[in-house]
């Protein structure tokens, strides 16, 4: 698949930018170093906040797939 995954960390949170560059939708599920990045996997939340004319509002399960349609992606808050 043609996805990748960018991270921004910060203390206790990270923005994680995803992209899709497949030729139909994809579904991915991120594979996460919580040691790594500080935060306790038992406490996450990932959370797409609604950015208007880019995406919609959304929570995700931490082993959910997440949904990304072709040529597009996501802005992810995981803390």
């Amino acid at each position: 698949k043609k996805v990748l995954a960018t991270t921004y960390k910060k203390k206790g949170k990270t923005l994680v930018s995803i992209a899709s560059w497949a030729d139909v939708d994809t579904d991915i599920k991120l594979i996460i170093n919580w040691k790594q990045l500080g935060i306790d996997p038992s406490k996450a939340t990932i959370v797409a906040p609604a950015i208007k004319d880019f995406q919609e509002g959304r929570q995700f399960k931490l082993n959910e797939s997440i949904p990304v349609k072709q040529g597009k992606g996501w802005l992810l808050i995981v803390k």
